[in-house]
């Protein structure tokens, strides 16, 4: 009974802290969720040609920041994407920024976001890719964002990426729609297509 009493008391009063959040304020802590899918093509080679094995997996970024105002935006981020075999995959963290800079009627905006990301590849010792091909990439993304009328919530879609990325060339090469094998690329492969949503405290 006591506590049934003290879940019902604590229910109340986050009902009544949530009340009085003024949803008009421009600021405050954002947490943000966005999820993906990355595409991998490996081509085999065999006697006479070829055969495609395409391998799809999820991408996952986690962010907390804070809203300064209605352009500036910054915090930081967990990013999580599997790779092409069991085991294997990319984590890390970093730090974002966002400048909402053209806002347009019913609650639509671009952002223009930057970040600086440092990710460990883990998998398999077997493959010669354990222990060597940890990630650091700098870069921007854009954004379009659609603020729901009357609350803290924006839906967010962010796709392609412009920047410095020096993981192994297989990581850009097997992923279609990635340009560049070098340091310097142009991401537009499924794994940057994001679609997300952020709340402001």
């Amino acid at each position: 009974m006591k506590r049934i009493i003290t879940i019902t008391v604590i229910a109340i009063c986050t009902i009544c802290q949530i009340k009085a959040i003024d949803f008009r304020d421009d600021h405050g802590i954002t947490a943000s969720a966005f999820f993906g899918c990355s595409h991998y093509q490996i081509k085999i080679p065999y006697t006479g040609g070829y055969w495609k094995n395409d391998f799809y997996h999820p991408v996952i970024t986690l962010r907390l920041g804070y809203r300064f105002n209605s352009a500036w935006e910054a915090g930081l981020l967990y990013r999580y994407e599997r790779q092409t075999y069991e085991n294997e995959h990319y984590s890390g963290i970093g730090a974002y920024g966002e400048w909402s800079f053209l806002r347009f009627l019913r609650g639509f905006r671009l952002i223009a976001e930057a970040h600086i990301l440092h990710c460990v590849f883990k998998g398999n010792k077997e493959n010669g890719w354990y222990g060597k091909n940890n990630m650091t990439e700098v870069g921007m993304m854009p954004c379009i964002a659609y603020n729901i009328p009357g609350s803290p919530v924006d839906i967010k879609l962010r796709y392609l990426f412009l920047g410095l990325n020096n993981s192994h060339s297989r990581y850009k090469g097997r992923a279609p729609g990635c340009l560049g094998r070098g340091d310097w690329i142009v991401d537009a492969s499924l794994r940057r297509l994001e679609i997300g949503a952020s709340i402001t405290f």
